[in-house]
């Protein structure tokens, strides 16, 4: 049963249940809770104790305890906000008047109703400690002030058993519509049916229901017509008799009293919403619901609601400094000196990534890879469009022979040897003479076209490695990676062709590239997480090479914190995974690798962000440089490379915004300011090469010599509210308050069985020691930068370093980081 009586289910950890959705259309229905509803954006139509009301943005209303009502959407897209909890809260009794649509004079009391609620969605999401009991004082206070401000009298359809016997037959009643909507029935077949009077029976109907039998009747072939028309192709005269209309001139009638238009003229303006809105999509059904909801996307939507949040100010505060209200837990680890270790494979520091190759002439962004290289020493770089038009690789002569120009690239690939570091030869995108088709990605056009010509495609790539073998040895060229495209499996997107004709194309370019030198290392397909979890393309990918013998010298794909959406589901790509989904994709690919007899092949994550938007406020803050971390601690041992996408903001997929801290991707900003993420991997770059010690939230390494580094990180994820797709917490200066509220994180490390003297220095990284994307706002945030301005955020970026000397056989040292702090410890032995 869709609606009639709903049986609520409170959530896990509260004894209410708390939630935003959309609304299209909500049947008559009752429930023993009581309901708030609080519109957050747009409107919405409710019927309640037999009137219609119309609620607008900011517009509140309390349903009380078995009241029958039903909610519709309006010409507008809505977003409510949706509390419902047991009437013992408001002692069973009392009837709440509360109704900011009916009575515009109740917003001064309202006020207080609308602070509660803000208060424990922002608890809710938070989840700090003793979140749940907050969460339930501010209903106490919530309901003391419905009671104080709106009781109106006792609720006698709340007292149990009363008028039991009147809703077991309003649900018969409705029942029997729902089931026989589409046949002949009158007021006298239902009053026979419940035997009553036609008299009584119009009266009980209209009493419970709010409006008359018959028009109800009519609300329900429509909706049920409102169905078809989105869900089928019959033609109008069929949906209006399978709908129980007498004819199609009534059902025309009926259906444009109620909507502004008729059934054709809807049923056109759909598709073309369809076409227009590609990010709506029907919700599974929920049988736990008692209506229709369906999906939006939230951004900004609670914002409506947190303006009323008067006690902010303290809370955020209080996030800053969690210690003053809860002691942390302190984690002991005890170490021997000369203890067992393992060694280990560091990851991180094999392959780092830019945007795209023309990039790499630029003076500012070869600035950027030395600085970087001099302290993280990448082994090799990975970009795409080395064969992009600008790149001016490839043309034709009048009679179609191609002209190959390699002088753009060999003055990259020079510059990058020079540097010690190795392409990361990523083949695309598609010279425009070559493509068969337009179809382009990015500002700067990638063209992600198939070729129209194979052979053509082939003759390019073989000249390609016949040039780079002889201009810089086979032996140089036998240590790079021939990675065959970008992301194929996201068809439209970033592969302008079908599954099978990306198979077929990998085969030719991978035989290509052996044609000139077996011995180079090719793979790919550089593939989307998606895929990973919605559809077996990398199973077939893998079972294509192996059925047709096609070398894949290593797998290569991507993973991001969003939601992996259905190739099919095309709305923006808001909602964010829990960290572990990271670890849990790679081991999922792992899987489908051994399965596929391909599990001692290499695995490389050619990318990886906590974002795939190149926007993304968060990419500058504190929060990456434990994410960084997290993720390069987590992910030892099952990967090759882990290539953070990209090593500086010198990119250009989309237009560049004027602020110096944008949310781009990079390690390094465009103007060579280092993010906490950049000094997250310079200090994993100081780990050492033997694993003394790993767990939640640090690692223990020591070197040869003896000497030791431990790295303590505290990583904190985004609150399930931000999660979700509401975004309206985040501002171009506001970036913090999008995270669930944690305290401090206390170590205590226990180094026993020290011999001799060691110089321990501490690099400590957090939001008031280092973080440059902080020091840029307590500098006011300015739009453009000066060069003295630049000096100052360049000098007040990195770790603050401490250094002190040890001398004895056992020695303690207690952390306390706050959320989103770094600190490694460095015991340098001294002679």
């Amino acid at each position: 049963m869709r609606y009639l009586y709903e049986f609520i289910e409170h959530q896990e950890d509260l004894p209410i249940k708390l939630f935003v959705n959309s609304v299209k259309h909500i049947h008559f229905h009752w429930h023993k809770e009581v309901e708030i509803v609080y519109v957050l954006q747009g409107s919405v139509i409710m019927y309640l104790d037999q009137k219609q009301y119309t609620l607008h943005e900011d517009d509140v209303i309390v349903v009380n305890s078995m009241s029958v009502h039903q909610i519709e959407r309006t010409s507008q897209d809505n977003v409510l906000l949706t509390l419902q909890f047991g009437p013992e809260w408001l002692n069973n009794q009392a009837f709440i008047s509360c109704n900011s649509a009916a009575d515009p004079e109740q917003n001064r009391q309202l006020q207080v109703i609308k602070q509660n609620l803000a208060q424990m969605v922002w608890e809710i999401n938070k989840k700090a400690p003793g979140y749940q009991s907050y969460t339930m004082g501010t209903l106490q206070t919530l309901c003391g002030g419905l009671l104080r401000y709106f009781a109106d009298g006792t609720n006698p359809a709340a007292e149990e058993g009363s008028r039991e016997y009147d809703y077991k037959r309003l649900n018969r009643v409705l029942t029997y519509v729902d089931q026989h909507y589409n046949e002949k029935i009158t007021l006298q077949t239902m009053a026979d049916l419940e035997h009553l009077s036609l008299h009584y029976f119009s009266h009980f109907f209209t009493d419970k229901i709010g409006i008359p039998f018959q028009k109800y009747l009519t609300l329900v072939r429509l909706e049920k017509a409102l169905a078809q028309l989105a869900g089928s192709e019959k033609s109008i005269t069929e949906i209006a008799l399978d709908c129980g209309f007498a004819n199609v001139k009534l059902f025309n009638k009926y259906f444009k009293e109620k909507y502004g238009c008729t059934p054709s003229s809807y049923r056109d303006a759909l598709l073309a919403e369809a076409a227009d809105r590609p990010d709506r999509k029907p919700l599974t059904y929920d049988e736990s619901s008692s209506g229709d909801y369906y999906e939006m996307d939230t951004w900004n939507a609670m914002g409506t609601l947190y303006r009323y949040l008067d006690a902010r100010a303290d809370t955020k505060l209080d996030a800053l400094n969690p210690s003053s209200r809860l002691a942390p837990e302190r984690q002991l680890i005890e170490i021997q000196a000369d203890g067992p270790s393992a060694r280990y494979e560091q990851h991180w520091n094999v392959t780092t990534t830019a945007g795209r190759a023309i990039e790499g002439l630029r003076e500012d962004w070869r600035r950027q890879l030395r600085e970087l290289k001099g302290h993280i020493p990448f082994r090799y770089i990975r970009f795409h469009g080395v064969f992009n038009d600008e790149m001016m690789v490839y043309s034709e002569k009048e009679d179609g022979a191609p002209v190959y120009n390699w002088s753009y690239v060999d003055k990259l690939y020079d510059f990058l040897l020079e540097q010690g570091v190795k392409p990361f030869v990523e083949l695309s995108f598609m010279p425009s003479q070559l493509a068969r088709s337009k179809e382009t990605i990015f500002w700067w056009r990638g063209n992600i076209s198939p070729p129209a010509d194979q052979t053509k495609w082939d003759a390019l790539v073989r000249e390609f490695v016949r040039h780079c073998l002889n201009r810089y040895g086979a032996k140089e060229v036998e240590s790079w990676y021939f990675e065959v495209w970008n992301e194929p499996d996201l068809s439209g997107v970033c592969w302008a062709g079908s599954k099978e004709e990306y198979f077929a194309f990998y085969a030719s370019t991978v035989r290509a590239i052996k044609s000139v030198w077996p011995q180079l290392r090719t793979g790919g397909p550089a593939m989307g997480y998606g895929s990973l979890w919605n559809d077996p393309w990398a199973d077939e990918f893998m079972d294509y090479c192996r059925e047709q013998e096609v070398p894949l010298d290593f797998f290569s794909f991507h993973i991001y914190s969003e939601y992996p959406r259905l190739k099919e589901e095309r709305e923006h790509l808001t909602k964010i995974m829990p960290p572990s989904f990271y670890r849990e994709s790679i081991d999922r690919l792992r899987g489908k690798m051994e399965a596929a007899a391909y599990g001692d092949v290499e695995l490389h994550i050619t990318e990886w962000n906590f974002s795939m938007y190149d926007r993304n406020l968060l990419h500058d803050t504190m929060f990456m440089a434990p994410f960084v971390i997290y993720h390069a601690m987590n992910t030892l041992g099952a990967v090759k490379a882990l290539a953070f996408w990209s090593f500086t903001d010198v990119f250009e997929e989309s237009t560049v915004p004027t602020s110096p801290f944008y949310g781009g991707f990079g390690l390094i900003n465009r103007d060579g300011l280092k993010k906490p993420s950049y000094y997250a991997l310079e200090l994993l770059q100081k780990l050492g090469d033997e694993l003394l010690v790993r767990g939640d939230g640090y690692v223990g390494t020591r070197t040869r010599d003896g000497s030791m580094q431990f790295l303590f990180y505290h990583y904190v994820h985004v609150d399930p509210l931000f999660s979700s797709g509401d975004w309206s917490e985040l501002s171009s200066t506001n970036r913090y308050d999008v995270f669930e509220e944690k305290g401090n994180r206390n170590f205590e490390l226990s180094l026993s069985g020290l011999t001799g003297t060691f110089k321990c220095t501490s690099y400590w990284l957090d939001r008031q020691h280092g973080s440059v994307f902080d020091e840029w706002i307590d500098m006011g945030a300015p739009e453009f930068l000066s060069e003295e301005e630049l000096a100052y955020l360049n000098k007040r970026s990195g770790p603050v370093i401490r250094t002190e000397l040890l001398q004895q056989d056992n020695w303690r040292k207690e952390i306390v980081l706050p959320p989103h702090g770094v600190m490694l410890l460095t015991l340098d032995r001294q002679y």
